[in-house]
């Protein structure tokens, strides 16, 4: 049986390095990555021997063609995902995230490539709709990021109708895990302040709250896409929330990362900022029901591991 050619986005990246090492575990594939020259990522150390990363910035390349020809299907992880750097700069963020998904579905277009797994969120996007969130809720972006990922979402819309691309979009929770030492996101910044012994800042009340979702889990979902879209002789255009289907707020959050330091930390409560939701939760029935997506990681049982992760890959000790 020939092995079938995935071609993974952002390939550099924090989910993307944990998908390589699933995926890499399951015959009939063939990985090949793309990922931005100016990426920042040191994930490539890991996977340098699994999968060939091409060094192209997809929304300005001419070699973007060449390098998606023949493949079955895309895995579209690239993006930048940082809400705050999107209010500081719309543009760049369009550019980065919308526009670069306009330039890939193009080329796919073009080699022939009718196969797409997109990665968007669920707390941006949804921005301060009621929680818990599903399929059926109206999309209400409050920053450039989530208004980019909606945009993203149109275009597969589109190019599903108009050129019969096959796309599942996979609406992301809250995602942690091992390999994202380049994350700004809050439990690693929060686990980096508490192994050095430094004040955390918590915006707003701290009533805040997350559905956190384990990488892993992540990548079972990612994979169950992948299957569904090749083994699917359909016309498919499916959009699926990936979740916990639980809150937590920040001073849970803090008080989790206490509890198993046996270190207190000090905390300094600042404004909240433009851009951020109050609460974020989805429901993943819809991909339980049609990917069969159960998360199996439990957040209180798995943020100990991430601490440990963090204090031996970027502190040494």
């Amino acid at each position: 049986m020939k092995s079938k050619k995935i071609v993974i986005t952002g390939a550099e990246g924090f989910i993307a390095t944990n998908l390589i090492f699933k995926l890499s575990n399951i015959k009939g594939y063939n990985l090949f990555g793309i990922d931005s020259s100016i990426a920042k990522s040191s994930n490539k150390n890991f996977t340098k021997d699994i999968i060939k990363i091409e060094k192209i910035d997809i929304s300005s390349s001419e070699n973007l063609l060449n390098l998606i020809d023949g493949a079955d299907l895309i895995v579209h992880l690239a993006a930048k995902g940082n809400v705050i750097e999107s209010i500081s700069n719309p543009l760049e963020n369009f550019n980065s995230n919308a526009y670069s998904t306009l330039v890939l579905l193009e080329t796919m277009r073009k080699a022939n490539v009718q196969n797409i797994v997109f990665a968007s969120t669920g707390g941006a996007l949804m921005g301060n709709t009621v929680p818990p969130v599903n399929e059926n809720s109206l999309p209400a972006p409050i920053s450039p990021y989530g208004a980019s990922k909606l945009c993203c979402e149109g275009y597969l819309s589109s190019y599903a109708n108009s050129f019969n691309i096959n796309s599942i979009t996979l609406r992301f929770g809250n995602v942690y895990g091992n390999f994202s030492s380049h994350k700004k996101g809050v439990i690693n910044k929060w686990i980096r302040n508490s192994i050095k012994n430094r004040p955390i800042e918590i915006f707003g009340d701290g009533k805040s709250t997350r559905d956190y979702i384990h990488v892993d889990d992540i990548c079972d979902g990612i994979i169950a896409s992948i299957n569904r879209l090749l083994n699917n002789k359909s016309h498919t255009f499916e959009r699926y929330h990936l979740g916990n289907n639980q809150e937590i707020s920040l001073i849970e959050l803090s008080n989790i990362i206490e509890e198993f330091s046996k270190k207190k930390l000090s905390r300094n409560f600042k404004g909240l900022r433009e851009g951020e939701v109050i609460r974020n939760c989805a429901d993943f029935s819809l991909a339980k029901k049609i990917l069969k997506f159960k998360p199996k990681k439990e957040f209180e049982k798995e943020i100990p591991n991430l601490y440990e992760w963090i204090r031996i890959n970027e502190f040494n000790y």
